[in-house]
């Protein structure tokens, strides 16, 4: 029998979700800035900056020293030697548990959604930097007026993106993954795995493909492994003692997607 167990259901992690939006910003803001040219008082060069584009703005989270942007590498596109600039941001995102009543998925995902599966639908604000005409091989200091001395940038300085927004449909479960570790169990983390990806209304059908590959590339390659729930010692400071919680075992499912909820059960060693 477990130690302990929790559950939540999906519209309260939906909730949830809206308030990390508006606290912790940078899961939901994902960029490669641009960059500027900063110029002293006598107006010359001083130094090159971040210059961080979005295609919606993003406020200051309510807590101090929360950042906004989750940086990302620029964009190497085949022929440009320069990195390119791109925000890729959520603005909108719903998550449903089976057997599911929360999201309405397309007929590619082949709906309804299976036993313990997740879907997510998420509204997706792209940002992509044009390279003007030229711009490549004539990127020097002299384009600013400045000095022949500054060596070409890494990436395009851009000061706008081309923006345009997406509709984002994925299914998934949970699995854990073990590490063998000192002591009698193994280290334990929940990840969530994608099974598939939709983007609707995108035409012609390889394009919406290669996007997609793209998407899937980015989720498994970036952003799901920094959602990885480590199953981490939790101290006690006050008493001295230390409980390490670890998945129950011999149960068919744990963590367990069903029933509109997010479901777990936990065994507690005290130490």
């Amino acid at each position: 029998m477990a130690d302990v167990y929790g559950a939540i259901t999906d519209a309260a992690l939906n909730r949830i979700v809206g308030f990390a939006h508006v606290r912790a910003p940078f899961l939901f803001n994902y960029v490669a800035p641009s960059l500027q040219v900063v110029l002293d008082a006598d107006q010359n060069f001083a130094g090159l900056q971040d210059l961080w584009l979005t295609c919606a703005p993003v406020p200051d989270s309510p807590l101090p020293g929360v950042p906004k942007y989750r940086r990302m590498p620029p964009f190497q596109l085949p022929g440009i030697p320069i990195g390119l600039p791109y925000s890729i941001q959520i603005v909108d995102a719903k998550i449903d548990f089976h057997p599911g009543n929360e999201v309405v998925l397309p007929e590619e995902l082949r709906p309804p959604l299976g036993g313990q599966g997740i879907a997510l639908k998420a509204q997706l604000l792209f940002g992509l930097s044009c390279v003007p005409d030229g711009i490549v091989e004539t990127l020097t200091r002299q384009q600013f007026g400045l000095t022949d001395t500054i060596p070409r940038f890494s990436v395009l300085p851009v000061t706008h993106l081309e923006c345009f927004v997406l509709d984002l449909y994925a299914t998934g479960q949970l699995a854990v993954r073990t590490t063998p570790q000192p002591g009698p169990y193994p280290l334990q983390q929940v990840r969530l795995e994608v099974d598939g990806i939709e983007i609707v209304d995108i035409t012609p059908k390889g394009l919406e493909g290669a996007i997609e590959c793209y998407l899937r590339a980015m989720l498994k390659g970036y952003v799901l492994p920094r959602l990885v729930l480590g199953l981490e010692d939790l101290v006690l400071r006050t008493l001295g003692i230390t409980f390490t919680p670890h998945l129950t075992p011999a149960l068919p499912n744990n963590p367990a997607a069903e029933q509109d909820e997010l479901r777990v059960w936990l065994d507690l060693e005290v130490s």
